[in-house]
């Protein structure tokens, strides 16, 4: 088969990968507040306010740093109902897959590297793509920086179109921090002297020192271009520093390997980039990149989606392996076949399904009795998709001080639930059975049980 040719099967074969996620995934967190947000602000024609989902903070302005990629979502659901969750998370991934695949093609990489990379790309990255996050645009902003970066080593006028891009990034996701990075990586290698960059094994280096710091600049000024200003770009850096959000959100925290996932997305990379080192020609750029974000994802496992991206650069850079044998290419092709049968097979939930660890039930309940509702932390989002105001939910950002040190305390029973539930004139709990807090209340003389199910119980103030 034609080079080409194999590449196209293998990008195919990767966007089947993240279709099969994506039509196998259940509703579940961030995706319940992402909708209602940008439904919000398409019904109102504007950026939000103060915030409207909850009962906590309704007084307090809520910086919607994602507002483009949840106005997104919105119009897709509004033009597709609930198959747009999947069509969100599959034409995302699959732009992410082609910028990838066109990076790879111009650091060198050719026919079946390139499909292997789609596919180990796309295994990586499809849970996350499923989540139907702003995450997922960034997902497609970062390949595209480094295809930029490494095209602008030839021709500096590609530098041109990195200040649209971060127009378009720093609306749809707050790690536009990453892009700026990124780019400040390649301009600090420009200015070390070429015959040091060679002695350490390093290759790829760009001598336009003076166009990349112009383009840094403009980078900076255009991800201010936010409904929000230059205040949109600070509080992206606040919350990327904010030590109470880190404690409290598990993708912001150490990964703990208990998975086979978790220890494939950080093997492959690890593994890529030991083999660059042994070549003695790592590209400074992705090699800077592949190190720092390595050990940054052991800190904060978010980053570990990056450090795939950036392992696909570094395996586009590794020498040519010899011409494949016909035995070789036949298990290929077999390899290849297998997964795409194993995709056309794979199980379906239909669209919009809500995950059957959510308390659907206790909702049903409660929508005939008014009242406001506290609520377990990853509940909360359901609790907006049901028009119900929150205590807490998903928006971790929001809620940072008091209320969400109130809310883990009388979670953990660290403090007396009774007086901060009746401080925010709380009338029902719906929490899990037979936890810490279920059995207090369940004992409380305050609080009974007006409905059971097998995933939560609802409590009512007496």
């Amino acid at each position: 088969m034609p080079q080409r040719a194999i590449e196209l099967v293998g990008i195919a074969l990767g966007v089947g990968i993240i279709a099969t996620v994506a039509l196998g995934n259940q509703l579940s967190n961030d995706e319940f507040w992402q909708l209602a947000a940008g439904q919000w602000m398409l019904a109102h024609h504007s950026i939000m306010g103060l915030d409207p989902f909850s009962y906590t903070e309704a007084h307090t302005r809520w910086v919607t740093d994602e507002w483009g990629s949840e106005v997104a979502l919105a119009g897709l659901f509004r033009a597709f109902g609930n198959a747009a969750y999947a069509i969100y998370a599959i034409v995302l991934g699959a732009l992410c897959l082609c910028a990838t695949a066109a990076y790879a093609r111009t650091l060198g990489a050719r026919g079946g590297r390139v499909a292997v990379i789609a596919v180990v790309l796309a295994t990586g990255i499809s849970g996350v793509l499923a989540g139907d996050r702003g995450l997922d645009f960034s997902l497609v902003w970062v390949p595209l920086e480094l295809l930029v970066l490494t095209k602008a080593r030839a021709n500096p006028r590609w530098l041109w179109c990195l200040p649209p891009l971060c127009v378009a990034w720093v609306n749809t996701h707050g790690s536009i921090l990453i892009g700026l990075i990124v780019l400040g990586v390649e301009l600090g290698w420009s200015l070390v002297p070429e015959h040091l960059v060679t002695r350490v094994g390093g290759v790829r280096q760009s001598l336009h020192t003076g166009p990349l710091a112009v383009a840094l600049l403009g980078c900076v000024a255009a991800s201010c271009l936010t409904p929000y200003g230059p205040g949109l770009l600070a509080y992206d850096i606040g919350v990327s520093q904010n030590s109470q959000i880190a404690l409290y959100i598990s993708e912001w925290n150490s990964p703990n390997f208990q998975s086979f996932t978790d220890l494939l997305v950080f093997c492959v990379p690890l593994a890529v980039f030991v083999a660059s080192v042994r070549t003695r020609r790592i590209p400074v750029l992705e090699g800077t990149l592949g190190a720092a974000l390595f050990l940054e994802a052991l800190r904060t496992q978010r980053l570990v989606i990056y450090l795939m991206v950036v392992a696909c650069g570094l395996a586009a850079t590794l020498p040519a392996r010899p011409v494949w044998s016909t035995t070789a290419r036949r298990v290929a092709g077999a390899s290849f076949a297998i997964i795409a049968i194993t995709i056309v097979a794979a199980p379906s939930v239909p669209a919009g399904s809500v995950s059957p660890t959510l308390p659907v039930q206790a909702f049903n309940y409660l929508e005939a009795h008014p009242g406001r509702i506290f609520t377990e932390y990853t509940w909360g989002d359901y609790s907006i998709a049901r028009h119900r105001a929150t205590f807490v939910d998903g928006r971790t950002d929001l809620f940072e001080g008091k209320v969400l040190t109130e809310f883990f305390a009388v979670t953990a029973l660290t403090t007396n639930p009774d007086p901060v539930l009746s401080a925010y004139h709380v009338s029902y709990v719906v929490w899990t059975p037979h936890n810490g807090l279920s059995i207090f209340l369940d004992h409380d003389p305050r609080w009974r049980v007006v409905d059971r199910s097998r995933v939560a119980w609802v409590f009512a103030r007496r």
